[in-house]
């Protein structure tokens, strides 16, 4: 069981590179970068695998404490994981992928400021009247009050 483990993290850490060794390849061939060569980056990922321990839960049964520090090492690693990294954008990019180019609002100043809300106050308020008319008969707000 635990042969078959090792073998199949190697098998997916290889596949993983060889991957990435391709894509870099097709990049370079675009923007005329170099490529890592695929020994070098084997050989990388050989020595990782030799730095590795891989512990069995045979191991983590007979040591005391063992399974706790594994869950706690992972811990520590999450929490130093960089979170909410940036989009990388590859390839085409758009007008709406530019930094700070969002919909830009003109400031205005104070006086043309109360000008607009002025404005929009007395179409808000043709509106009711115009609605309220339709709906109630009469323009105006208010009690009516009939004279005796």
């Amino acid at each position: 069981m635990m042969k078959k483990l090792i073998f199949d993290t190697a098998k997916a850490s290889f596949k993983r590179a060889f991957k990435k060794f391709k894509a870099e390849k097709r990049q370079a061939k675009k923007m005329g970068t170099p490529v890592v060569p695929y020994k070098m980056v084997k050989e990388d990922i050989k020595r990782k695998i030799r730095g590795t321990k891989f512990t069995s839960q045979a191991e983590i049964k007979a040591i005391p404490g063992a399974r706790r520090r594994i869950i706690l090492r992972i811990e520590r690693a999450k929490k130093a994981k960089i979170k909410n990294k940036g989009p990388i954008i590859f390839g085409k990019a758009y007008a709406s992928d530019k930094k700070g180019k969002t919909m830009q609002i003109q400031p205005l100043t104070r006086k043309q400021r109360r000008d607009m809300k002025k404005e929009m106050a007395a179409a808000a308020d043709r509106n009711y009247k115009r609605v309220r008319f339709r709906k109630y008969g009469y323009s105006s707000g208010g009690i009516k009050k009939k004279r005796t």
